[in-house]
């Protein structure tokens, strides 16, 4: 029978020699000792590090390291053994610090090995630690799991919101360690020693906590702290206040066509806030702020008329909801106090049997001044160009150019994209003027660092050529970025008063390839932003319905709608 192969390093050798003897380990065995390289001390690896590492990559049988310098998380193919005394017998003080023990680690599935250390596992008179989710607060959503728990539980450390006369069904003892803002009983690190000693004196442990406990709770960090003691530790999911705010308010956090995606959030500190690109926001912890939390939500882009449902103690009897929109918020409060979470987006709106929805078919609906129920399906999406000699040669020559013309924020996002990747940035600009269509093409060159207000008051390509004529603008070299469709009225009207007029073309338009086909029948109306879009709705759906109201941006958009029959078009701001 081959030696059993044993790693070890310096500072564990005479321990784990010790060891070996006191415990007769009635296999043949050679005890290998790990040597720091050269290698090792410049990368600044730890012994532990590297003999695990040879461990997994099966340079050994098993390794046996000082318990307290065992890195965590282990690699995924070993396994913790044993964790044993480093001397037979220890002192009850001493047992609780991993400095006296020592920790065999092998690889899963060698439990031939694993069963010659079972007798000396000093975890198997440690106790276990279960951190369980409560839920909302409503006892009957608690699951099967954490309930049978609970029954058998020897000590439960509870925070806030959890009902204390369902506790009161356990025989177990009660630990009270709740963490109101404002109202601190324990911190976190307390909380944590209390449940380890706990364990270590071989009780069963149940940490439970309102909602899920690993969204925005410490369950993570808890755990982890467990873990990397040896504690035997589980994680039991919770239903999140999140998920009873939505079902007691009957409000969808996905639902087709209006919101696929969803972000769960703090508004707690609203200056590390960022708002993400999801259709339904829900904040924790943001009713003492909801006005500015409001106003926050509204400056980082979203519509003041977006809807809004603020739920209070959800699932619980005394819940109270409240509907609104974000100018409400902001202008006055909801006064729905903690705990109370906030839902943001089309879906919180309240339900409407045959609601007057528009399908909107453009690039991004946050550029649609609206007030109806916009169900966003856009059509095309929107591509960089790619950079040829062309494209590079207009870049580099930009001060030959009198005028450069933005038409929206998109030609705006994709030249100084270009521009940067030509090793270029706002000061190619140089001398020339600069001109732009829109309030929402305005607060994109803002953003570059440009203030430039729209050109003309009303938002037409028309109204700006109508200007460019008034101010007697000819003999000049202007430049429009813009899509690879070079059509463009403004273009051929400046052309036409006596302009030299080169379009950038910094961005393409596609067709989407992952439409959702909507039941056209449910709709009031349809936006169209672009000929393109025209083209595809007829494609997809066959043909514009007469019934549907129809409203278009640009005049190129509105002959496209116009020139197989006519419709009932209403005028359309962008």
């Amino acid at each position: 029978m081959s030696a059993i192969k044993i790693i070890t390093n310096t500072s564990s050798l005479v321990a784990t020699r010790l060891w070996l003897e006191n415990i007769k380990f009635d296999l043949p065995f050679q005890l290998s000792l790990h040597a720091e390289s050269a290698a090792v001390k410049a990368e600044k690896q730890s012994d532990e590090c590297v003999i695990m590492q040879s461990l997994s990559e099966g340079k050994g049988d098993f390794a046996i390291v000082e318990a307290h310098l065992l890195s965590y998380p282990l690699n995924d193919r070993l396994d913790v053994f044993a964790l044993v005394a480093k001397e037979l017998f220890i002192n009850e003080s001493e047992a609780n610090y991993l400095t006296n023990y020592l920790v065999v680690v092998g690889l899963k599935g060698r439990n031939d090995l694993k069963r010659q250390f079972s007798r000396y596992d000093v975890r198997a008179k440690w106790g276990r630690v279960v951190l369980a989710g409560f839920g909302p607060g409503d006892y009957g959503l608690v699951t099967r799991k954490a309930e049978n728990n609970l029954q058998n539980a020897d000590i439960i450390f509870y925070d806030d919101l959890i009902d204390q006369e369902y506790l009161q069904k356990f025989s177990a003892e009660k630990v009270y360690v709740g963490k109101r803002k404002g109202q601190h009983k324990f911190d976190q690190n307390k909380i944590n020693d209390l449940m380890y000693h706990a364990a270590l004196k071989g009780k069963w442990v149940v940490r439970i906590k309102g909602g899920d406990p690993l969204i925005f709770g410490r369950g993570a960090e808890e755990y982890h702290y467990l873990k990397s003691r040896l504690i035997e530790s589980e994680i039991i999911p919770g239903i999140s206040s999140a998920f009873a705010a939505a079902a007691s308010a009957v409000i969808p956090l996905t639902e087709r066509s209006l919101s696929s995606s969803v972000a769960l959030l703090s508004g707690h500190d609203l200056n590390k806030l960022r708002i993400p690109k999801a259709d339904t926001l829900v904040f924790y912890m943001g009713a003492s702020q909801q006005q500015a939390l409001a106003s926050k939500i509204i400056d980082e882009g979203w519509h003041e008329n977006t809807p809004v449902g603020i739920v209070h103690n959800a699932s619980n009897p005394e819940q109270q909801i409240y509907r609104g929109t974000l100018a409400d918020l902001k202008e006055k409060s909801s006064n729905l106090p903690s705990p109370s979470i906030i839902i943001v987006g089309k879906t919180a709106r309240q339900y409407q049997q045959n609601p007057d929805k528009w399908l909107y078919t453009g690039v991004s609906v946050n550029d649609w001044e609206k007030d109806e129920n916009i169900v966003h399906t856009p059509l095309i999406t929107l591509a960089n160009t790619v950079i040829n000699e062309s494209l590079i040669s207009k870049i580099e020559n930009l001060n030959q150019y009198n005028r450069i013309i933005f038409k929206s924020r998109f030609s705006v996002q994709y030249f100084f994209d270009t521009l940067f990747k030509l090793g270029l940035d706002v000061r190619a600009l140089g001398d020339i003027e600069i001109n732009c269509l829109g309030k929402s093409t305005s607060e994109a060159l803002k953003n570059k660092g440009l203030l430039v207000q729209p050109f003309s008051q009303e938002e037409t390509s028309l109204a700006m050529l109508k200007k460019y004529k008034e101010l007697g603008v000819k003999n000049e070299k202007i430049i429009i970025p813009g899509t690879d469709q070079i059509k463009s009225v403004l273009r051929d009207g400046l052309i036409a008063i006596g302009n030299q007029v080169d379009i950038l073309q910094v961005y393409q338009k596609n067709r989407n390839h992952s439409i959702v086909k909507q039941n056209i029948e449910q709709f009031k109306g349809v936006i169209f932003t672009s000929p393109q879009e025209v083209e595809i709705f007829r494609d997809v759906y066959g043909n514009i319905p007469s019934e549907l109201q129809i409203k278009t941006i640009g005049t190129r958009t509105r002959a496209a709608v116009t020139q197989k029959r006519s419709f009932n078009l209403v005028e359309a701001k962008s």
